[in-house]
């Protein structure tokens, strides 16, 4: 049966980020750097779509913080780099915001 993705809960450094319309997870960008190794150079990247802009900023890029979500089938808390913003606007529309995070592997 099909989960209900609803009521998510995310947060970035402890921050509630508000008005979250989309997640998408891509853990495991890249093999690891050896046989018995389980680092490797890209551990992937969430990115999250939002209508609103709190704890949503330029001045946060390039900041290694806990970004977790849970709730609606979704549940992860890892570390993460803000790697880049993207706002865009309609007329007559909602602003929507796109961060990027960087998976950091510690």
């Amino acid at each position: 049966m099909a989960t209900a993705c609803a009521g998510v809960t995310v947060t970035w450094g402890g921050q509630s980020l508000q008005e979250v319309v989309d997640i998408k997870v891509n853990a495991g960008g890249s093999l690891p750097i050896g046989r018995d190794s389980t680092f490797s150079l890209d551990a992937g990247t969430i990115d999250i779509a939002c209508l609103h802009t709190a704890n949503v900023s330029l001045a946060e890029r390039g900041l290694k913080k806990t970004l977790a979500f849970t709730g609606g089938g979704l549940t992860c808390s890892t570390k993460a780099v803000f790697q880049t913003l993207n706002m865009a606007g309609k007329l007559n529309d909602v602003a929507r915001y796109n961060v990027t995070y960087r998976i950091v592997m510690e």
